[in-house]
């Protein structure tokens, strides 16, 4: 027998096409088609997210969010492109605090956050995780620092999708920290990191949760730490550097929205209410959750403000490592 719904339920189903035109007329966005660039590969958990919240502004812009991967160094190219681009609010930059590591790194940095780019909102924020090849038949962070004290060749290669800035640093910090010297093998995107982990190519990362999480619980490599302040509430069984004695490696990292530097405040507070409801959404913040991301909008100036706090605690870190911070 058919299914019949009620007229209700079919003048319902068909609110967002009939409402879509008046969303679209009451916003201050550009009258366009909008981008999101992100600056890693396909399928890699700061891709996933960009995605699930694009998909949201869609739906309730009711206008095309064309998410466009610009993969390249240290996940970069977003900011360069907007900060080439036109102040027409059109096009965002989806950036990783790790991107902006990289800065203090690298002297020829294509841009700077806070003069180049105008910061719009904060996404979310995410820890670090240190995960193994299912093929050690390892379980616990224990057992995988005895495996690196042991005489297994390659052992202390540790597989890394950061910038060099950022994954050099951490390397110093860990080896610090635990007392065994580590050897960073960079990797152009999760996808890629995640299939030699399976594989048992590699012994061991450390990358962005996002990135590994839904690898975890589908068996292709095993979470044994991240470095958030807390345990994440969908990884109870996986603990914090700080319960294992590691207080020195506790690094939360975030993503944030950017607009060229001159777009008008009054794009630039559109954006930011546009951001701050599709983020409100406690089905996208459920989702987000099971990636490892921990949702947090914020205003332009607060974001500004954890920008320049970002900055200046990975100068220290670097520093205590015997690295020079360079664009300070």
């Amino acid at each position: 027998m058919p299914l019949t719904l009620p007229r209700r339920s079919l003048l319902a189903c068909s609110a967002p096409a009939l409402l879509a035109p008046s969303v679209r007329a009451q916003t201050g966005l550009p009258d366009k088609g909008l981008r999101i660039l992100v600056g890693f590969q396909a399928n890699g958990g700061t891709d996933i997210i960009a995605r699930l919240i694009a998909t949201q502004l869609q739906r309730r812009l009711g206008r095309h969010v064309v998410v466009e991967n610009k993969p390249g160094d240290s996940g970069s190219v977003p900011g360069e492109l907007v900060r080439k681009g036109a102040a027409d609010g059109s096009t965002l930059a989806f950036l990783a605090s790790t991107t902006l590591v990289a800065r203090l790194g690298q002297a020829d940095f294509p841009f700077d956050p806070l003069v180049d780019l105008a910061p719009v909102s904060l996404a979310g924020n995410w820890p670090m995780g240190l995960a193994v090849s299912p093929k050690l038949g390892i379980s616990t962070f224990a057992e995988y620092l005895e495996y690196l004290k042991s005489s297994e060749p390659d052992r202390n290669k540790l597989g890394n999708t950061a910038s060099d800035a950022f994954i050099q640093a951490f390397n110093l910090m860990f080896s610090k920290e635990v007392g065994v010297a580590t050897k960073g093998v960079n990797f152009r995107g999760a996808a890629a990191l995640v299939s030699d982990l399976a594989q048992g190519r590699i012994p061991a990362a450390v990358s962005g949760v996002v990135s590994l999480l839904q690898h975890h619980r589908g068996g292709r490599l095993k979470l044994l730490m991240t470095t958030g302040a807390k345990r994440l509430a969908v990884a109870r069984d996986v603990p914090t550097a700080r319960e294992l004695g590691y207080p020195g490696l506790e690094v939360v990292e975030w993503f944030g929205y950017f607009a060229k530097a001159g777009t008008g405040t009054a794009l630039i507070d559109e954006w930011n209410r546009q951001l701050h409801l599709v983020l409100d959404d406690r089905v996208l913040g459920s989702e987000l959750a099971q990636l490892g991301l921990e949702v947090e909008a914020s205003t332009p100036q607060e974001m500004a403000a954890r920008i320049a706090d970002h900055q200046k605690a990975w100068k220290e870190r670097m520093q205590s490592v015997g690295m020079q911070p360079m664009n300070w």
